[in-house]
Parts: C-alpha cells; structure tokens; sequence
C-alpha cells in the first residue's frame, strides 16, 4: 500500500476498521512505515481499530515525533492503551515530543488504586476481532510472537469483550465460520475497578488461571493472574493446589498446536499430491 497513491488514503479513510484488519496482516516495520508517511489525521482512525499489541507494535517501530503526533491525534484512553504497551525506552523516547496535556491525560487511564484489579492485570492479552473466520484466526495465532493461552477473548470494533474461545475449540472448528458464531459468551470478565481481594473467590478461578479484564464500557483492557492474585494478597500458601491446573492448560495448549501443525502438513501433503495428479 503505497501512501501516494490516492485509492490508498481513500480506503483508509473510509473503512479504516477494514484497513486495519488488512494491517494486522502485514509486518510491523511495513506498517510503521506507513503510518510514517501518513498525516496522522488519516493514520488516526486506523491504529484505533487495530488490535492494541498489534498497533503497540507498529508504534515502537516508528519515528519518535511521528509516532508522538499520532498519538496525540487518537482519544485518550486509545493513546494511553498503546502506550502502556510500549517498550519502557520507547515510551521514555516518546514523552520528550508529546504534549502537557496528552501526558497529563495518561495516569486516568493507567494508573489504579494499589488494591484494585488494575493494578494487578496484565495488559498483554490474547483476542481476536468476532468477524474473522476460524483460517484467518488460526493465521494470526500462527504469527503472534509469544506462547498463546488456552483461552482467546473476542472483541468487536469498539474492542468491546463480547466473548471467547478456546485454541482446541478453534483448531477443530469449520475454517469457513466465523469467530462471533463459535465463541462462548460466558467469559467471567471482571471489572478493572473491582477490589482485588474480593476476587479470591471468584467462581472463575474453578477453571480458568486468568481472568478477562474490561472497563466500565466492556474495554478488554488485560487479565488477571490467579498467581498474581494470590501473590499480592497474601495466599501464596494455596497456589500449590492449582498447579495441577496450570499444567493440564499447558500442556492442552501444547497438545492442540501440535495437532494443527500436524493437521497443516497433511493438508499441504494432500493439497500438492493433488497437484501433482492433475
């Protein structure tokens, strides 16, 4: 996508959410170059709609005053998303070009009080937009840099938590449907502003090491570690217990990539035995 060429900037201003499922797909340094070149009016809409890792990403790779006046360009609470994602040198980069008031801006959105969920959670989370099918789901998973978890939440545009799914369901479902119509939507999110310690009994841990977290609106915004959890509330004495669990998650994980890398041979093996007939 050349940043010149006027059907280019047309497409990115008129369906940006469409452009940025199309630039999830692409490297970061290809994007980040892009996103270089764009007056940040038109790149803006773009990195909203982009899954926050994914556009964290892009941002790390570009040039600190570029990147500082695209920021500046998106809604807080966008801005601050990314930015909490950044490499600690980037974001120390980055806050020599950014505004008073965009600063000024961030601890609304990053900063909790110590005994909530915020302070606890994970901001790095593994979702998927609800309108990609199962192949292009199992594409990205395919490129993420990092182990995926068992579980995979699901947002919609508004990166709104609408539901989840987990990698064996996903490996073995149609390649054709899509997320929103295989998803579970029993999720047992809870709320960034909760109290942590009234989650040590949250019915959630029963099955899953880490919990959804989302904002007042339903923002996926990270997760909670059980451990974690445990850690900072003092009840390291009963983490022994759900180990067994971790494991088993682990090694279901494991089990289901090996299955789809098997089952991606094959097909390959198949598909060019095919081929060769014809």
């Amino acid at each position: 996508m050349k940043v010149d060429n006027p059907l280019s900037k047309e497409f990115l201003l008129r369906y940006p959410t469409e452009a940025a499922r199309v630039l999830e797909q692409v490297s970061a340094e290809h994007v980040a170059a892009l996103f270089n070149e764009l007056p940040p009016q038109i790149g803006a809409p773009v990195v909203i709609s982009m899954l926050p890792e994914m556009a964290a990403a892009c941002v790390g790779l570009m040039g600190a005053l570029s990147a500082a006046n695209l920021l500046t360009e998106l809604p807080p609470s966008s801005a601050a998303r990314i930015y909490r994602l950044l490499a600690p040198a980037k974001r120390e980069e980055l806050a020599g070009f950014l505004s008073d008031k965009t600063r000024s801006q961030f601890p609304r959105y990053l900063t909790y009080p110590p005994a909530s969920v915020g302070a606890l959670l994970d901001p790095g989370v593994d979702m998927l937009p609800e309108n990609v099918t199962v192949s292009e789901a199992i594409r990205r998973i395919e490129r993420i840099g990092h182990p995926v978890s068992c579980e995979i939440y699901i947002i919609n545009d508004a990166h709104q938590l609408v539901g989840m799914i987990d990698l064996g369901r996903l490996l073995t479902s149609s390649h054709h449907a899509r997320l929103r119509d295989i998803m579970s939507h029993k999720t047992q999110r809870v709320s960034v502003h909760a109290a942590a310690e009234s989650l040590l009994s949250h019915p959630g841990w029963a099955a899953r090491r880490r919990l959804p977290v989302v904002e007042r609106d339903n923002t996926l915004v990270g997760v909670l570690d059980y451990t974690c959890l445990q850690e900072a509330m003092g009840e390291t004495g009963s983490v022994e217990r759900h180990d067994p669990l971790e494991n088993l998650l682990s090694l279901a994980g494991l089990y289901w990539l090996s299955m789809a890398q098997l089952l991606d041979s094959v097909l390959s093996i198949a598909g060019s035995d095919k081929g060769e007939r014809q």
